[in-house]
C-alpha cells in the first residue's frame, strides 16, 4: 500500500506488478466487444477463450496467458521476458477432431498408457491437479498436459501477432520508431473529456499494465484537477491539434520531468473497431486511453505519435502514482503492519471516507510469495496486480478498505461488504453501489493484509 504523506519512505517494499485484463484480452482474441454484464457464466466464457482453467488465471505460477512476457524468477518477483510464444512454429496439420500424437487420449486404456506420453516410465510422478468423486462409481482425474503440448494448444490460439500485440518484446527496446500492432490501426475514436476525469473511468486493456490505470484512477479521484486536457492545434482544421500530458519527478515536490505531446489517435482492432488497450467505462471519452500513450512514448522515448503502448507493461504502482503528481513515494508493506494498523493509514490519508492522498495497493507477486501461501482464486483476487484505494468503511464492527480493480470488474468475494456506502468527494457525498460489477469492493483489513502485499 501506499500514500503520499508519512513519516518513512520504506523503498524496499516496493514491488513491480503486471497482469494483463482477462476481459479485454478475450475480447482482442475473439475480434469482437463481448457484453460481459449479460453473461451469466463469465468464468466459463473467459476458460474457453483463453484456454486455461478459470482458478489457473489469477497467478503467474501457472504461465498463464495474463501473464504472458512475464515471470517468476527465483525470488518469486515477476519480470519482463520474451514469451517463449514468439519462437514456436504451430503445427498447422491437425484440427480438433485429430488429437495431437503428443497426447492421443482415446487411445489411453490403462494409467500405464500415460507413461509415453508424459515421457516418463514412473507414472506415479505425474502429478494430480483435481480429482474428484464421479457418479459413487468413478474418479475423475485432472492432470497437467505435458509443456510441449501445452505450449502447442497455447500457439494455436496466441499466435505471434497476438502476442506481439499484448506483451513486450526486450529484443525491441530502444528501438526509437512508430509501431503499429498487429490487426490494429491509430484512429481518434471520440472526446478527450465526456465530462471530467472520474476514478471510474481508467479501464485497463490488453498489456499488463494494471499498476498506471491504477495510479490514473488513484490520481482521478484524490486529485481530480491534475487530470488536465492541455491542447493547442497544430492545422487549420477542426481536428488537426495535440495534447500536452505532463510528468513529474518522483519525490519533487511536483518538479517537471518531461511534457509529452500526443494526438487523440489511439491503437483500435481492426476487426471490431474497439479499443485494444486502456479505455473509458463511458463511451466516446478517451482521456485514459492518450494518458497510457503518453506513458508509453514517455518509457519508449521515441519523437513520434505512434509509441509502443506494451513498453508499458510491468511497473510500480507507487512511482507511476508520483510521475503523474510529483509527490513523494512511500511503501508499506503488510507483513510489517497488523490489519488495524493498515486500516488507520488508509483513515489517516481520508477524509469522510475518501482518500484525499493518491493511495495504490498491489498482491504479491504470486499465492507462494505470500505469507500464508495463498491461493488467489479463492477469493477472486489476482496476483502480481496493482488496485486503487479509494477509501474505508465501518460496519457492525468490521473494518473495510475499498479498493478498485482497474479491469472494472472481478471483485474480491472473500470478507467483503455488500451494500453501498457514502464518501465524503470534495464537496458532495458520492455514493457507490458495492453490489454493482465494475471492479470497486471493500474488504475487511484482516483479508487485505492476508492477500495484498502492499
Amino acid at each position: 500500500m501506499a500514500r503520499k504523506e508519512a513519516t518513512l519512505s520504506n523503498v524496499e517494499a516496493a514491488q513491480n506488478s503486471a497482469v494483463i485484463n482477462p476481459y479485454a484480452l478475450a475480447e482482442l482474441i475473439a475480434g469482437r466487444k463481448i457484453p460481459w454484464k449479460e453473461i451469466p457464466d463469465t468464468p466459463r466464457v473467459l476458460e474457453d477463450i483463453l484456454q486455461t482453467p478459470y482458478e489457473e488465471l489469477f497467478d503467474p505460477k501457472y504461465e498463464g496467458p495474463l501473464y504472458i512476457g512475464l515471470r517468476l524468477n527465483e525470488q518469486l518477483q515477476i519480470e519482463p521476458v520474451r514469451s517463449p510464444l514468439l519462437d514456436i512454429e504451430v503445427r498447422i496439420d491437425i484440427n480438433d477432431l485429430e488429437s495431437p500424437p503428443d497426447l492421443d487420449v482415446l487411445n489411453l486404456k490403462t494409467l500405464a498408457d500415460l507413461g509415453p506420453r508424459f515421457n516418463t516410465e514412473d507414472i506415479g510422478s505425474i502429478p494430480v491437479k483435481r480429482a474428484e468423486i464421479a457418479g459413487q462409481r468413478y474418479v475423475k482425474l485432472l492432470l497437467r498436459l505435458p509443456e510441449r503440448e501445452r505450449w502447442q494448444r497455447l500457439a494455436r490460439i496466441f499466435n505471434k501477432g497476438l502476442v506481439e500485440s499484448i506483451a513486450f518484446d526486450p529484443k525491441t527496446f530502444g528501438q526509437s520508431k512508430d509501431w503499429t500492432p498487429p490487426n490494429g490501426t491509430w484512429s481518434d475514436p471520440g472526446r478527450f473529456f465526456n465530462e471530467a476525469a472520474e476514478f471510474f473511468d481508467p479501464i485497463q486493456g490488453a498489456v499488463a499494465n494494471c499498476y498506471y490505470i491504477a495510479a490514473l484512477s488513484a490520481v482521478a479521484w484524490a486529485m481530480p484537477y491534475r487530470i488536465t486536457h492541455l491542447t493547442r492545434a497544430i492545422g487549420q482544421t477542426q481536428q488537426q491539434f495535440t495534447n500536452m500530458i505532463r510528468f513529474y519527478k518522483p519525490d519533487s515536490n511536483g518538479q517537471l520531468d518531461k511534457e509529452i505531446e500526443v494526438t487523440d489517435s489511439v491503437p483500435l482492432s481492426t476487426s471490431s473497431g474497439g479499443f485494444i488497450y486502456c479505455r473509458s467505462s463511458e463511451t466516446g471519452e478517451i482521456w485514459p486511453a492518450v494518458y497510457e500513450k503518453a506513458y508509453a512514448k514517455l518509457k519508449t522515448g521515441i519523437s513520434g505519435d505512434h509509441p509502443d503502448i506494451t513498453a508499458t507493461g510491468w511497473g510500480d504502482c507507487v512511482w507511476a502514482t508520483a510521475q503523474l503528481t510529483g509527490g513523494k513515494r512511500f511503501y508499506y508493506g503488510t507483513p510489517s503492519y497488523s490489519a488495524d494498523e493498515l486500516w488507520n493509514l488508509v483513515r489517516a490519508n481520508s477524509l469522510s471516507y475518501r482518500t484525499f492522498n493518491p493511495m495504490t495497493a498491489w498482491t504479491y507477486s504470486s499465492g507462494e510469495a505470500s505469507e500464508k501461501k495463498v491461493v488467489y482464486s479463492d477469493a477472486n483476487v489476482v496476483a502480481s496486480h496493482c488496485y486503487t484505494v479509494l477509501g474505508w468503511a465501518y460496519r457492525n464492527d468490521r473494518k473495510y478498505i475499498i479498493l478498485r480493480n482497474p479491469w472494472g470488474n472481478t471483485e474480491a468475494t472473500v470478507q467483503t461488504l455488500n451494500s453501498s456506502v457514502w464518501l465524503y468527494d470534495i464537496s458532495w457525498w458520492r455514493p457507490i453501489n458495492l453490489t454493482v460489477i465494475d471492479g470497486t469492493f471493500a474488504i475487511e483489513a484482516s483479508a487485505f493484509k492476508t492477500y495484498f502485499a502492499g
